[in-house]
C-alpha cells in the first residue's frame, strides 16, 4: 500500500481563560480498551504516575465486541502441548497470511516477538487462556483463546492499573494534543461541561482504536464502499489518528482495510457462557474442561460463538446462494456483492440458497463458520440455534412475500436455482477494521514525514498500527496488548527527563 501524505487539519481554538489547568503526572494515556489500559498497567508497573482518559462511560471499546482470541509463539501452553515455536517462525507465517503486505517488517517482528512474554504477562494478571488452536497458514498450532471471552482482557487491565496506582477516568473526551514547539507536553479535554487541560512529564500515548466510526474519515482515505459500511464500533471514531495528524504524524497506509464483510445480526441474548461470573477459580475450571473434554462435548458451546459472532463462508457463493438487497434485487454483476450491497440505502440483504446448497453445507468440509481446529457450523445448526434468521419458502414469490421483498427481483436472482429457497439474513454490510495509522517505530513513537520521533507522542493499538496488516484470528487483539504494553514503558522511560510546566 502506497503513503499518504496528509495536510493536517487546524487545531481548535479554546479561550485559555475557561480552561481548567490541573496538576501534571507523568503519563497521559488516550483510551481504555486493550492498547490503553496495557499502556497504563505496564507504565504503572514502573512507579510511574499514569492517568487513563477514556470518552465512553465504560469498558466498551472495541476489545468488548471481540470473541477474545490472539495468536502467540513460546506460549506456556505450547509447550505443554509438546509444540515447539519461535517468534522467527511466527513472523514468517503472519507475511504468509498477509501477502502482499508486508511492511512494516520492524512492526511485524515486534509483535512476533512480544507476543509470547505479553501472553505470559496477562496469565500473571490471572487471564487464563485455552489453547494451542491451529489456524493456517500458521505452520503450528498458535491461536490461544480467553476464557470466558475478550472483556477479561479489560477487566483484568482495569484491574491492575488501578492497583498499581493509575487513575482510570471516564466520560473525559480529549480534544486536542498540548504542544511546545514540537514536543507534546499533555492533553485538552472535556469533562463534566468543562474544558480541561492535563499536562505529561513523560508524554501521551494515544489508545483510541481506529476510525471506522467516523463517516468523515472514511470517506476520505477509504474506498466508497469500505467508507458506506457500516462499523462494527461506532464509537471508534478516529480521535488518535486526528491528533496524531495535528501534530505532524507520518499517516501510512490509511486506506488499508478488512472489509467489508457480511455480518449477521447480534442474538438478542448473549450465550450462557458469556455470563457467567468471572471468578479466577471458575475460569480454571472452565479452561481445564476445554482443555481435556472431547470435541464432541465442545462443539455445541463453540457452535453457540459461532452463529452468534461469524460471518457467512466465502464457499455459499461459490456453491450458487445468492446475496440480494433488501428488495430482492441480485447483488455483485459489476463488483464484489458485498461490495455492492455496501452502497445500497439500507446496507442490509439476504443470503438466498436452495435445498441442495442446504444439504452440501451440512457437512464437512462446507461449513458456513468454523473455529479453526475445535468445531465448524453448518446450515442446520444455524435452523437450529439461530431460527430468526432462516426461512424456507417453497418459491421465489412465497419467500419475497415473507421477506417484504419485490417478487419479480426474486424471482430473477433465483431462476439459477431449483425451488424450494432458503434465505439467511438480514445480513449487515460492516466494516470491521481499518489498518492504516500513524507511523510508529519500535519503541511505539510516534514519528514524523522524516521519521523522527515526536517528542512526548506515543501510539498503540489502531492509532500505531502504521499499515501493519493483521488478517488471522488474534493478530489485532494481540497487537494493541503488545504496542499497549510497549509505548506504556516507553513514556514511562520518558518520564526520567522530567520537566517542569
Amino acid at each position: 500500500m502506497k503513503h499518504t501524505d496528509i495536510a493536517a487539519p487546524h487545531s481548535r481554538e479554546t479561550n485559555p481563560e475557561s480552561i481548567v489547568q490541573e496538576d501534571a503526572v507523568d503519563v497521559v494515556v488516550v483510551g481504555a480498551g486493550a492498547a490503553g489500559l496495557a499502556a497504563a498497567a505496564s507504565a504503572a508497573g514502573t512507579g510511574t504516575q499514569v492517568t487513563v482518559l477514556e470518552k465512553l462511560s465504560g469498558l466498551w471499546g472495541t476489545t468488548s465486541k471481540a470473541v477474545g482470541s490472539v495468536s502467540a509463539a513460546g506460549t506456556r501452553l505450547q509447550r505443554i502441548a509438546g509444540v515447539e515455536d519461535d517468534a522467527d517462525a511466527f513472523a514468517e507465517d503472519i507475511a504468509l497470511a498477509n501477502e502482499p503486505v508486508l511492511e512494516p517488517e520492524h512492526l511485524r517482528r515486534l509483535l512476533a516477538q512480544e507476543a509470547g512474554p505479553t501472553i505470559a504477562w496477562l496469565e500473571r494478571l490471572g487471564v487464563v487462556f485455552v489453547g494451542p488452536f491451529p489456524e493456517p497458514p500458521n505452520r503450528v498450532p498458535r491461536m490461544l483463546n480467553a476464557v470466558p471471552g475478550a472483556r477479561i482482557y479489560l477487566q483484568a487491565l482495569h484491574k491492575e492499573a488501578v492497583r498499581l496506582g493509575a487513575s482510570v477516568r471516564f466520560d473525559c473526551a480529549v480534544t486536542d494534543l498540548v504542544r511546545s514547539g514540537d514536543e507534546v507536553v499533555g492533553v485538552r479535554y472535556r469533562s463534566g461541561g468543562a474544558t480541561r487541560e492535563l499536562h505529561a512529564r513523560g508524554g501521551v500515548v494515544l489508545a483510541s482504536g481506529d476510525f471506522t466510526g467516523s463517516r468523515e474519515m472514511r470517506e476520505r482515505f477509504l474506498p466508497p464502499p469500505a467508507a458506506a459500511a457500516i462499523p462494527v464500533n461506532e464509537h471508534s471514531t478516529g480521535d488518535g489518528h486526528r491528533m496524531a495528524m495535528d501534530a505532524g504524524a507520518d499517516m501510512k497506509c490509511m486506506d488499508l482495510i478488512i472489509g467489508p464483510q457480511l455480518r449477521l445480526p447480534p442474538q438478542a441474548t448473549s450465550p450462557w457462557f458469556e455470563a457467567l461470573p468471572t471468578w479466577r477459580w471458575l475460569r480454571v475450571l472452565a479452561a481445564a474442561y476445554i482443555t481435556h473434554a472431547p470435541k464432541s462435548l465442545l462443539a455445541p458451546i463453540a457452535k453457540r460463538l459461532l452463529i452468534a459472532h461469524m460471518s457467512p463462508a466465502p464457499a455459499l457463493f461459490e456453491a450458487g446462494a445468492v446475496l440480494v438487497d433488501d428488495t430482492g434485487r441480485r447483488l455483485g454483476e459489476k463488483m464484489r456483492p458485498i461490495d455492492e450491497l455496501a452502497l445500497t440505502p439500507s446496507r442490509s440483504g439476504y443470503v438466498i440458497g436452495d435445498q441442495r446448497i442446504a444439504r452440501q453445507f451440512s457437512r464437512f468440509p462446507w461449513f458456513i463458520s468454523t473455529a479453526p481446529g475445535v468445531a465448524f457450523a453448518y446450515f442446520r445448526d444455524y435452523e437450529r440455534g439461530r431460527p430468526d434468521l432462516v426461512r424456507w419458502a417453497d418459491d421465489a414469490p412465497s419467500l419475497a412475500q415473507s421477506l417484504k421483498l419485490d417478487a419479480a427481483k426474486l424471482s430473477a436472482a433465483t431462476a439459477h436455482l431449483s425451488p424450494p429457497f432458503f434465505a439467511l439474513g438480514q445480513v449487515k454490510a460492516m466494516i470491521t477494521v481499518c489498518e492504516g495509522g500513524a507511523a510508529v517505530d519500535s519503541n511505539c513513537r510516534v514519528l514524523d514525514k522524516q521519521g523522527r520521533p515526536i517528542p512526548g507522542l506515543y501510539a498503540a493499538g489502531g492509532v500505531g498500527q502504521s499499515g501493519l496488516q493483521l488478517k488471522g484470528h488474534g493478530l489485532h487483539l494481540v497487537w494493541a496488548l503488545i504496542s499497549g504494553r510497549v509505548a506504556g514503558q516507553s513514556a514511562a522511560v520518558n518520564k526520567s527527563q522530567h520537566k517542569t510546566f
